[in-house]
């Protein structure tokens, strides 16, 4: 009897060790709040409709924690222009952990473990400008970060 219930526990464990790796290797058992998001992505950032003023971009985006706001992080977004990081812009965005999503006025990000997909809404139409897709990597395969005070207060 000792024995069938020794056997069955370990099948079990067998069982729910095999799924939570694999929910694990999904992002589904990870646990996800804004200081995930902290850290470089980058990727592109293409206009969207009629709009000969826009154009697209190579993105470098480094968030940064906000202390004492655990669902706030501080967006500092780059271009690259001839090979250097050229400051945009500095935002804070809230994260919502159930959605997974990142939101700042006209942006949001859609984050799915090391990639994140988002739109820029075009406030006069209210229609979409940019979609942007990037991914996570190390500062150190990017070209040297500009100065914080760059971006502004």
């Amino acid at each position: 009897m000792i024995r069938s219930h020794l056997k069955y526990a370990l099948i079990l464990a067998g069982f729910i060790m095999s799924f939570a790796a694999s929910s694990y290797a999904q992002g589904i058992a990870r646990p996800m709040n804004a200081s995930y998001v902290v850290g470089t992505w980058t990727g592109e950032s293409i206009c969207v409709g009629n709009r000969p003023a826009c154009k697209n971009e190579i993105v470098v985006y480094r968030f940064e924690p906000v202390v004492g706001k655990s669902t706030l992080v501080t967006l500092l977004a780059d271009k690259i222009v001839k090979g250097k990081r050229v400051p945009m812009y500095k935002l804070d965005f809230q994260y919502d952990e159930a959605k997974r999503t990142l939101s700042c006025g006209t942006w949001e990000y859609r984050i799915a473990g090391d990639t994140m997909e988002g739109t820029g809404i075009v406030l006069s139409g209210k229609s979409v400008g940019r979609r942007v897709k990037v991914k996570r990597v190390r500062e150190d395969q990017m070209p040297a970060a500009p100065d914080y005070y760059l971006y502004g207060p």
